[in-house]
């Protein structure tokens, strides 16, 4: 099992320097759908199973599609051959290798706030969630007393939804209409 996860560990590094690095935009985004799967692997092996079903259904589902929509509409080709030239990335890496140890080394200084010890823990207080599952505590937390923030929410993102469903669509229309009063009087 610790193979496994190995494995999943080292293909999500290595995807993640493929998003960077790939000079196909849509092979970027193909990487980065396998981040966020791999990313929900490593969730479900913590058991944490809403932030592995929310990793793909918000991030693989909705996200990298958008993004893969945004990319195809941009149509690349139409910019000038500068843009589309082979270009020369390995100047950017001494750069790119600080940035990540400076972001590593941080991570590392920061593994006794992430684990605390269990000794600090105050767990003598029965807690009610305690015999829920996970997805059905975080249910029964947001859900019931916040249903109207959520109610809320959804009827912000149904009115953005129309709004750009009616700026992107094009006024005069692509087909032509028959006046049949007019062919039938020739």
């Amino acid at each position: 099992m610790e193979a496994l996860i190995f494995c999943f560990f080292l293909s999500t590094i290595v995807s993640g320097i493929m998003v960077v690095s790939a000079l196909n935009p849509v092979l970027s985004i193909f990487w980065l759908v396998l981040v966020f799967v791999n990313s929900a692997v490593f969730f479900l092996w913590l058991e944490v199973d809403f932030l592995a079903l929310m990793f793909l259904l918000v991030y693989v589902g909705a996200i990298a599609v958008l993004f893969l929509f945004v990319v195809m509409l941009l149509n690349l080709t139409d910019y000038p051959p500068v843009f589309r030239e082979e270009v020369d990335m390995t100047n950017y890496m001494p750069v790119g290798f600080l940035i990540g140890g400076f972001f590593f080394s941080e991570i590392a200084s920061s593994w006794s706030i992430i684990f605390p010890r269990v000794e600090s823990w105050d767990l003598s207080f029965p807690w009610f969630l305690v015999s829920y599952h996970n997805i059905e505590a975080l249910g029964q937390v947001l859900y019931i007393p916040c249903f109207c923030l959520f109610f809320l929410a959804g009827f912000a993102l149904l009115v953005a939804m129309i709004g750009v469903i009616v700026l992107t669509q094009e006024l005069e229309p692509l087909t032509k209409k028959q006046d049949l009063f007019i062919q039938i009087n020739r």
